[in-house]
Protein backbone atom coordinates (compact mmCIF):
# COMPACT_ATOMS: atom_id res chain seq x y z
CA UNK A 1 0.00 0.00 0.00
CA UNK A 2 2.60 2.05 0.92
CA UNK A 3 4.48 1.68 -2.31
CA UNK A 4 1.69 2.10 -4.23
CA UNK A 5 0.95 5.62 -2.74
CA UNK A 6 4.39 6.67 -2.64
CA UNK A 7 3.86 6.33 -6.98
CA UNK A 8 0.70 8.06 -7.15
CA UNK A 9 2.18 11.04 -5.31
CA UNK A 10 5.25 10.41 -7.81
CA UNK A 11 2.48 10.57 -10.74
CA UNK A 12 0.98 13.83 -9.35
CA UNK A 13 4.54 15.64 -9.15
CA UNK A 14 4.74 14.68 -12.65
CA UNK A 15 2.04 16.26 -13.90
CA UNK A 16 2.40 18.74 -12.13
CA UNK A 17 6.11 19.19 -13.30
CA UNK A 18 4.32 19.15 -16.91
CA UNK A 19 1.26 21.46 -16.06
CA UNK A 20 3.77 24.10 -15.05
CA UNK A 21 6.05 23.97 -17.85
CA UNK A 22 3.31 24.05 -20.44
CA UNK A 23 2.05 26.60 -18.26
CA UNK A 24 5.31 28.91 -18.58
CA UNK A 25 5.47 28.24 -22.24
CA UNK A 26 1.94 29.12 -23.07
CA UNK A 27 2.87 32.43 -20.88
CA UNK A 28 6.03 33.18 -22.65
CA UNK A 29 4.00 32.78 -26.28
CA UNK A 30 1.52 35.21 -24.80
CA UNK A 31 4.16 37.92 -24.52
CA UNK A 32 4.19 40.46 -26.73
CA UNK A 33 7.97 42.06 -28.40
CA UNK A 34 8.89 44.89 -30.71
CA UNK A 35 11.80 46.03 -31.98
CA UNK A 36 12.48 49.24 -33.81
CA UNK A 37 16.02 49.61 -35.81
CA UNK A 38 17.62 49.04 -38.80
CA UNK A 39 19.88 46.18 -40.71
CA UNK A 40 21.65 45.41 -37.34
CA UNK A 41 18.15 44.70 -36.00
CA UNK A 42 17.33 42.85 -38.43
CA UNK A 43 20.16 40.73 -37.94
CA UNK A 44 19.08 39.15 -34.57
CA UNK A 45 16.53 37.75 -36.83
CA UNK A 46 13.22 38.84 -34.91
CA UNK A 47 10.93 36.86 -37.40
CA UNK A 48 12.67 33.57 -35.42
CA UNK A 49 11.91 35.12 -31.66
CA UNK A 50 9.07 33.08 -29.85
CA UNK A 51 6.04 34.90 -29.23
CA UNK A 52 3.70 37.70 -30.61
CA UNK A 53 6.70 39.86 -32.51
CA UNK A 54 6.38 43.15 -34.85
CA UNK A 55 9.13 44.97 -35.81
CA UNK A 56 10.07 48.25 -37.85
CA UNK A 57 13.11 47.97 -39.51
CA UNK A 58 14.50 50.60 -41.67
CA UNK A 59 17.77 50.09 -42.87
CA UNK A 60 21.09 52.21 -42.12
CA UNK A 61 19.10 54.68 -40.18
CA UNK A 62 19.20 56.33 -36.93
CA UNK A 63 16.53 55.92 -34.27
CA UNK A 64 15.54 59.64 -34.85
CA UNK A 65 15.44 59.22 -38.41
CA UNK A 66 13.07 56.84 -37.84
CA UNK A 67 10.85 58.41 -35.43
CA UNK A 68 10.57 61.26 -38.13
CA UNK A 69 10.21 59.11 -40.98
CA UNK A 70 8.29 56.21 -40.15
CA UNK A 71 6.35 56.00 -43.26
CA UNK A 72 8.55 53.38 -45.87
CA UNK A 73 10.92 51.80 -44.05
CA UNK A 74 12.51 49.38 -45.76
CA UNK A 75 11.37 46.29 -44.03
CA UNK A 76 8.38 45.60 -46.03
CA UNK A 77 6.60 43.30 -43.13
CA UNK A 78 7.55 46.11 -40.51
CA UNK A 79 4.61 47.26 -38.91
CA UNK A 80 4.67 50.96 -38.40
CA UNK A 81 6.03 51.86 -35.21
CA UNK A 82 3.08 55.27 -34.92
CA UNK A 83 0.29 52.29 -35.34
CA UNK A 84 2.13 49.79 -33.87
CA UNK A 85 2.82 51.36 -30.35
CA UNK A 86 -0.59 53.31 -30.64
CA UNK A 87 -2.87 50.44 -30.78
CA UNK A 88 -0.74 47.87 -28.52
CA UNK A 89 1.13 47.61 -25.56
CA UNK A 90 4.29 45.39 -25.80
CA UNK A 91 5.76 43.49 -22.98
CA UNK A 92 9.56 44.07 -24.60
CA UNK A 93 10.53 46.51 -26.93
CA UNK A 94 14.09 46.73 -28.45
CA UNK A 95 15.39 50.09 -29.74
CA UNK A 96 18.81 49.95 -31.90
CA UNK A 97 20.87 53.22 -31.51
CA UNK A 98 23.03 53.73 -34.84
CA UNK A 99 25.84 56.36 -36.57
CA UNK A 100 24.18 59.74 -36.76
CA UNK A 101 22.45 60.76 -33.45
CA UNK A 102 23.54 61.94 -30.14
CA UNK A 103 23.34 60.66 -27.19
CA UNK A 104 20.79 63.71 -26.20
CA UNK A 105 18.61 62.84 -29.70
CA UNK A 106 18.79 59.32 -28.61
CA UNK A 107 17.21 59.99 -25.18
CA UNK A 108 14.71 62.72 -26.60
CA UNK A 109 13.72 59.60 -28.95
CA UNK A 110 13.22 56.64 -26.74
CA UNK A 111 11.97 58.60 -24.10
CA UNK A 112 8.60 59.42 -26.90
CA UNK A 113 8.20 55.67 -27.36
CA UNK A 114 8.53 54.68 -23.38
CA UNK A 115 5.77 57.38 -23.04
CA UNK A 116 3.80 55.79 -25.46
CA UNK A 117 4.02 51.89 -24.13
CA UNK A 118 3.78 52.73 -19.85
CA UNK A 119 4.49 49.10 -19.27
CA UNK A 120 7.29 47.71 -21.30
CA UNK A 121 10.62 46.83 -20.81
CA UNK A 122 12.78 48.84 -23.31
CA UNK A 123 16.07 46.63 -24.03
CA UNK A 124 18.93 48.84 -25.84
CA UNK A 125 20.03 46.96 -28.71
CA UNK A 126 23.62 47.83 -28.63
CA UNK A 127 24.32 47.15 -32.35
CA UNK A 128 27.72 47.01 -33.62
CA UNK A 129 30.45 48.96 -35.41
CA UNK A 130 31.67 48.39 -38.68
CA UNK A 131 34.50 45.97 -38.67
CA UNK A 132 37.31 48.55 -39.53
CA UNK A 133 36.57 50.40 -36.72
CA UNK A 134 35.29 48.17 -34.40
CA UNK A 135 38.18 47.87 -32.01
CA UNK A 136 38.51 51.74 -31.52
CA UNK A 137 34.59 52.27 -31.33
CA UNK A 138 34.54 50.34 -28.81
CA UNK A 139 37.33 51.81 -26.44
CA UNK A 140 35.94 55.48 -27.14
CA UNK A 141 35.60 57.33 -23.98
CA UNK A 142 33.88 60.11 -25.88
CA UNK A 143 29.49 60.32 -25.28
CA UNK A 144 29.32 64.26 -26.27
CA UNK A 145 29.51 63.57 -29.78
CA UNK A 146 27.86 61.61 -32.73
CA UNK A 147 27.36 57.94 -31.56
CA UNK A 148 29.97 55.36 -31.08
CA UNK A 149 29.25 51.76 -30.90
CA UNK A 150 31.09 51.87 -27.19
CA UNK A 151 30.09 50.74 -23.80
CA UNK A 152 30.71 54.28 -22.77
CA UNK A 153 28.09 55.86 -25.03
CA UNK A 154 25.47 52.91 -23.99
CA UNK A 155 26.09 53.32 -20.67
CA UNK A 156 25.69 57.02 -20.57
CA UNK A 157 22.52 56.23 -22.41
CA UNK A 158 21.14 53.84 -20.29
CA UNK A 159 21.89 55.77 -16.94
CA UNK A 160 19.92 59.25 -18.69
CA UNK A 161 17.31 56.72 -19.57
CA UNK A 162 16.90 55.41 -16.24
CA UNK A 163 16.93 58.66 -14.11
CA UNK A 164 14.19 59.73 -16.33
CA UNK A 165 12.10 57.19 -15.92
CA UNK A 166 13.09 55.49 -12.50
CA UNK A 167 10.51 52.91 -12.09
CA UNK A 168 11.32 51.08 -15.86
CA UNK A 169 13.47 48.34 -16.35
CA UNK A 170 15.90 48.90 -19.03
CA UNK A 171 17.80 45.94 -20.52
CA UNK A 172 20.69 45.61 -23.45
CA UNK A 173 21.60 42.90 -25.63
CA UNK A 174 25.65 43.20 -25.05
CA UNK A 175 26.11 42.79 -29.02
CA UNK A 176 29.47 44.74 -28.88
CA UNK A 177 30.72 43.18 -25.65
CA UNK A 178 30.31 39.63 -27.38
CA UNK A 179 32.16 40.95 -30.33
CA UNK A 180 35.02 42.00 -28.18
CA UNK A 181 34.95 38.72 -26.72
CA UNK A 182 35.32 36.76 -30.00
CA UNK A 183 38.01 39.34 -30.73
CA UNK A 184 39.97 38.61 -28.02
CA UNK A 185 39.45 35.15 -28.29
CA UNK A 186 40.78 35.11 -31.74
CA UNK A 187 43.98 37.02 -30.62
CA UNK A 188 44.17 34.65 -28.32
CA UNK A 189 44.04 31.27 -30.20
CA UNK A 190 40.55 30.02 -29.14
CA UNK A 191 38.19 31.32 -31.06
CA UNK A 192 37.41 28.81 -34.57
CA UNK A 193 38.19 32.32 -36.11
CA UNK A 194 41.46 34.02 -38.14
CA UNK A 195 40.31 37.62 -37.46
CA UNK A 196 36.97 38.89 -36.36
CA UNK A 197 36.07 39.84 -40.07
CA UNK A 198 35.04 36.22 -40.25
CA UNK A 199 32.11 37.01 -38.66
CA UNK A 200 30.92 39.54 -40.66
CA UNK A 201 29.36 39.19 -44.33
CA UNK A 202 30.31 42.41 -45.12
CA UNK A 203 31.69 46.08 -43.78
CA UNK A 204 28.67 46.35 -40.90
CA UNK A 205 26.48 43.15 -41.10
CA UNK A 206 26.77 39.38 -39.96
CA UNK A 207 27.51 36.27 -41.36
CA UNK A 208 23.50 34.91 -41.89
CA UNK A 209 25.13 31.35 -39.68
CA UNK A 210 27.51 32.29 -37.10
CA UNK A 211 26.75 35.96 -36.53
CA UNK A 212 23.50 35.85 -37.16
CA UNK A 213 23.13 33.00 -34.42
CA UNK A 214 25.23 35.28 -32.47
CA UNK A 215 23.04 37.96 -32.28
CA UNK A 216 19.81 36.07 -32.01
CA UNK A 217 20.22 34.80 -29.61
CA UNK A 218 21.66 37.94 -27.78
CA UNK A 219 18.60 39.27 -28.47
CA UNK A 220 16.56 36.51 -26.96
CA UNK A 221 18.83 36.23 -24.02
CA UNK A 222 18.01 40.19 -23.48
CA UNK A 223 14.23 39.78 -23.77
CA UNK A 224 14.00 36.38 -21.36
CA UNK A 225 13.98 33.73 -24.13
CA UNK A 226 15.61 30.58 -23.99
CA UNK A 227 18.66 29.71 -26.57
CA UNK A 228 17.37 28.59 -29.70
CA UNK A 229 19.35 27.14 -32.79
CA UNK A 230 15.78 27.52 -35.24
CA UNK A 231 17.28 28.08 -38.35
CA UNK A 232 20.53 27.48 -37.44
CA UNK A 233 20.47 23.53 -37.48
CA UNK A 234 23.36 23.48 -40.25
CA UNK A 235 25.63 25.63 -38.84
CA UNK A 236 29.52 23.98 -37.76
CA UNK A 237 28.69 22.36 -34.49
CA UNK A 238 32.27 23.23 -33.46
CA UNK A 239 31.62 27.19 -34.24
CA UNK A 240 28.15 27.05 -32.62
CA UNK A 241 29.64 24.94 -29.48
CA UNK A 242 32.07 27.95 -28.96
CA UNK A 243 29.42 30.87 -29.84
CA UNK A 244 27.43 29.50 -27.39
CA UNK A 245 30.31 30.15 -25.11
CA UNK A 246 30.27 33.25 -25.72
CA UNK A 247 26.78 33.44 -25.09
CA UNK A 248 27.36 31.89 -21.50
CA UNK A 249 29.30 35.52 -20.62
CA UNK A 250 26.26 36.86 -20.49
CA UNK A 251 24.78 35.15 -17.66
Amino acid sequence: MSRLFNLFVLGLTTVGILFSSVSLQAEEKAKSYYLIGNSLTWDTAPALLDGDVQWHVDCGKSLPYIHEHPEKPCVKTSTLWPTALKEKQYDLISVQPHYGSTLAEDVATISQWIEMQPKAIFVIHTGWARSATREDEYRNQEISGKLQHSPAYIKALLAALQKKYPERKFKQTRAIDLLEQVDADIKSGKAPFDQITDIYRDAIHMKLDSGRYLMHNAMRHAMDQPRSDKGYEKLDPKTKQYLNQVLDTLN
